[in-house]
């Protein structure tokens, strides 16, 4: 689904006067790789920017997301000059930094800052400087059936931050229709088990991100905070108020297709939602929070890098600049998968295509989009073990969510960290006693 207002063609027009010194000169073609976990999404942006500057042309490599931290720490590492562009998750941001695999592009900050938010720039910031160019966003909802809740005689959520609900009235209202028989299941999560979807839910209990100290290389997932979001987490799925054997990417069918009653997912649930044969109405609201805790929500998304080690690096940062702080490059950039643009002009764009697509359940999304982001988003911790800590976590949370002792499972993952993370640390610091 495409939802970019531009054609390619206008955009050149823009392209051509905002990237004319990309012109290669010497009348040789010039390709630029870049590499990604996106199939297909970057096909717009890439298509304008050639035909804006002939004799360059953009090499998607799209690999697997599963495959994507190898395939860098592989190709990166081994000096493969090659790769002028690559993909960049903002947690693993400071991993890659700490490997030299990404240019430093600190002096394009005030750029940055004429396009972009301060949330999004801190997202790719490490040791005070930038490293990467923020391309998307996120955030997560309460999408609910509302045909179920009336026929139920329960309320249906409101769509302002004012009528949030916590998660003690969701789960209270998702027991009462799966104990009827409404429903099948009372809640679904589009990212069950992974840590970017309970890091919110964590937090809000009062449980912490599950690393602390110097660079966040010391694990705590064994507080007791994290056992008592264990227990509910588990309790979730124990009770069958959550489903268990569900993949992630079955959560939104087994929403539309009127077998859960609230889902817990990101804008990009919207589009397969308002496509699908829904069986009735159904809205979405902001993203609960537990009673007495803070409001805590999700936020970034995927950002583009330069590579070091690339041959290129000039052409390469003019079109990472167009697919991201350029207002079309980066409505072309996000048109394809809808994933929110930060670019500000373009994220205006892009909450009117999600207006257009489900006009009555998506008021308000814009503002709630805004405020989430600026008052209630935490970030994911910047650490360079946070590919080992989300490996180890999403592999706990499946454990705990199919019944295992929550206990024993936590406790294991902390033993399993602490090794892992030690030896990160060690290796840090034997890098900068040999600088």
């Amino acid at each position: 689904m495409r939802w970019a207002r531009a054609s390619v063609a206008t955009v050149v027009v823009s392209a051509v006067v905002a990237l004319s010194g990309c012109q290669t000169g010497d009348g040789d073609e010039v390709t630029l790789t870049f590499l990604n976990p996106h199939a297909g999404a970057y096909e717009p942006v890439a298509e304008a920017f050639e035909e804006a500057n002939p004799g360059v042309r953009i090499e998607l490599q799209s690999v697997p997301f599963e495959q994507m931290v190898e395939q860098t720490q592989a190709r990166l590492s081994s000096g493969d000059t090659t790769i002028d562009i690559v993909s960049v998750d903002p947690p693993r941001l400071a991993n890659m930094v700490e490997q030299g695999f990404l240019t430093d592009e600190s002096e394009f900050l005030p750029k940055m800052r004429a396009n972009v938010t301060e949330v999004a720039i801190s997202s790719i910031t490490v040791d005070d400087r930038q490293w990467a160019y923020p391309l998307w966003t996120s955030d997560n909802f309460l999408f609910f059936n509302r045909t179920v809740l009336e026929q139920a005689g329960l309320p249906a959520p409101g769509p302002t931050s004012a009528d949030r609900l916590t998660w003690e009235q969701v789960l209270e209202m998702a027991r009462t229709l799966v104990e009827s028989g409404a429903v099948r299941y009372g809640l679904g999560m589009d990212q069950v088990d992974r840590y970017y979807a309970l890091q919110p839910l964590l937090e809000s209990m009062g449980a912490g991100p599950g690393l602390e100290g110097d660079e966040n290389l010391t694990p705590a997932v064994d507080t007791p905070q994290w056992l008592a979001f264990g227990e509910w987490y588990g309790a979730l799925y124990a009770d069958a108020i959550g489903p268990r054997g569900v993949d992630p990417a079955q959560m939104v069918d087994l929403f539309r297709s009127g077998q859960s009653a609230f889902l817990v997912g990101g804008a990009s649930a919207i589009g397969r939602i308002a496509d699908g044969d829904f069986p009735g109405e159904w809205g979405m609201a902001p993203h609960p929070y537990f009673e007495g805790g803070p409001i805590v929500t999700p936020t970034d998304s995927w950002a583009i890098g330069v590579s070091a080690t690339s041959e290129h690096q000039d052409l390469a940062r003019e079109f990472v600049q167009f697919a991201t702080l350029d207002p079309r490059g980066a409505e072309l950039a996000s048109s394809v998968n809808t994933l929110p643009p930060v670019q500000t002009e373009a994220f205006d764009s892009y909450v009117d295509h999600i207006r257009q697509l489900a006009p009555q359940q998506t008021v308000g999304f814009g503002d709630l989009f805004l405020e989430d982001t600026a008052e209630h988003s935490r970030h994911r911790p910047t650490s360079v073990g946070y590919v080992q800590f989300e490996s180890e976590m999403n592999t706990a949370f499946g454990d705990i969510r199919n019944g295992a002792d929550v206990e024993r499972v936590l406790a294991d993952a902390q033993s399993a960290l602490e090794l892992q993370l030690d030896r990160l640390r060690e290796l840090s610091l034997d890098a900068e006693e040999n600088e």
